[in-house]
């Protein structure tokens, strides 16, 4: 049975192991940590987060494979593609692996706060230093994206609802949540997870308001008999936050088209409905 408190040691000991390893490799010019463990700001359940330069003509899989194979027993792995993958261990540590060639490198925000533990060329110190005068910026696509993504989901609601497919509402109702927040982390100049994912939007890691968190779990889960009322707070929300990002970033917003959106379609069943 896995012991939580043991979670820390095991991960220390995996990442040892690949450090000594890392170090012994001639065909491996450079490796840092980033993520939570390049920052400083881990926890019992943090992964690694290991990055991985190799000299120029190694094959970039077998190498992680290499690496997988070498450092301890795992269970399973999530992702293999050709430069990065996803390893679960036998301990419950997960490694997140990349592996690069130096051309594939360039400073960027996530290279400010990282751990270095090799750098036979200098290069990884060099591209930290570069990396410390680069601030995260909004640009028009990753709006776009949000907001566009937001709209279809909120589509997609409506046909889940007709339907009455309550698991793909139930979904769908969660993928809008996450919009709404990821607009809400770029209406506070913050960084907004990709991929529809949760990790550092609750908990202590959370950048939310207090205000923002009670919404969240006053619908988690949504309850069938208040869809209509959500979708109105939702639509409200949404919009104070887009309007704030487009103002502040110089960003195009069509207000026309959002409330063509939220128009097209409602959630109001036959009876009536309290004022919200």
């Amino acid at each position: 049975m896995l012991v939580d408190s043991n979670l820390p040691v095991e991960r220390d000991k995996l990442k040892n192991r690949l450090v000594r390893l890392v170090k012994e490799d001639e065909e491996i010019i450079g490796c840092f940590f980033g993520g939570s463990i390049g920052s400083k700001e881990e926890d019992y359940y943090s992964d690694i987060d290991a990055r991985i330069v190799v000299i120029d003509g190694i094959d970039l899989v077998r190498k992680q494979q290499d690496i997988i194979k070498s450092i301890g027993e795992y269970l399973f792995v999530e992702t293999f593609t050709e430069n990065y993958s996803v390893i679960n261990y036998a301990t419950f540590v997960q490694l997140d692996l990349f592996v690069y060639r130096k051309e594939m490198l360039e400073p960027s925000i996530w290279m400010k706060q990282i751990d270095i533990v090799k750098d036979d060329e200098g290069i990884l110190a060099d591209l930290r230093a570069l990396s410390q005068g680069l601030e995260y910026e909004i640009t028009q696509g990753t709006f776009d994206s949000v907001l566009n993504e937001y709209y279809g989901y909120y589509f997609e609601l409506y046909r889940a609802w007709r339907r009455g497919e309550p698991n793909n509402m139930e979904a769908i109702i969660l993928n809008i949540k996450q919009h709404l927040v990821s607009m809400w982390y770029l209406s506070k100049g913050e960084i907004p997870n990709y991929d529809r994912i949760w990790s550092k939007y609750e908990g202590k890691r959370s950048k939310l308001s207090h205000l923002e968190t009670e919404f969240l779990l006053s619908y988690t889960p949504c309850p069938p008999d208040e869809l209509y009322i959500f979708t109105k707070k939702i639509e409200i929300l949404m919009l104070e936050a887009t309007e704030k990002v487009a103002a502040y970033n110089h960003l195009e917003f069509s207000p026309s088209i959002f409330r063509r959106v939220h128009d097209r379609i409602s959630f109001k069943v036959e009876e009536d409905i309290e004022e919200y």
